[in-house]
């Protein structure tokens, strides 16, 4: 019993920095992503400002942007999302335990060789008892070393300048040059109207009495 015990907290340790991998695949994503959504958005309307463009072009760009952001979302942030609740194909516990050794070097080859002597006990029944005693010995070794150590959330803080450049940009933008953003932005959004572009000039006539 206290065989299978050590054996089952070993697993739970090793389920528990895979949630932890995937929970820092989610915010690492959210970084990337929300730089994305601002550099894209950015790139768009300063575009469209320049080339104010017929309803085509605009439409292209709309669900350009729209596409390309829904696929980064889902792609960086949703299915690691997923995968921190079991859902879809995760990491397998002999994949999580290499993670695991390349940041504890030390116990690297006797986690994987747990794993692995655990399979051999489903393969084979010769020396059970044996196999299973040098279970219980390495997971017991195995059970003070914290795990989820081996991912630090807060190395993600160095990805946050990607996010925080683009919004400084566009917060500067508004305050600087409102309509840059505000103007095209809106034609953007309504791509299938037609807007006519302001003449370069304009007339003033003035009347003398």
């Amino acid at each position: 019993m206290n065989n299978q015990n050590n054996y089952d907290l070993l697993l739970q340790k090793i389920d528990a920095f895979t949630r932890k991998y995937y929970r820092n695949q989610v915010i690492k994503g959210s970084i990337y992503t929300l730089a994305v959504l601002l550099i894209f958005f950015l790139s768009v309307v300063l575009i469209e400002y320049v080339g104010w463009f017929g309803t085509g072009v605009r439409s292209v760009l709309f669900y350009s942007f729209i596409g390309i952001n829904v696929f980064i979302l889902v792609r960086l942030v949703a299915i690691p999302l997923l995968k921190t609740y079991r859902l879809g194909k995760i990491i397998s516990h002999e994949q999580a335990s290499r993670i695991i050794g390349n940041h504890f070097p030390n116990i690297s080859d006797k986690l994987l060789n747990t794993l692995q002597l655990k399979e051999q006990t489903a393969d084979t029944v010769k020396n059970l008892a044996l196999v299973n005693a040098s279970i219980n010995q390495k997971a017991a070794e195995l059970k003070p070393v914290p795990f989820s150590n081996a991912i630090d959330l807060s190395k993600n803080k160095r990805f946050l300048p990607y996010a925080a450049v683009p919004l400084l940009v566009m917060i500067v933008l508004l305050f600087a040059a409102p309509n840059v953003i505000k103007d095209s932005a809106r034609r953007i959004v309504n791509h299938n109207t037609a807007f006519e572009k302001p003449a370069p000039f304009r007339f003033v006539v003035t009347i003398t009495i």
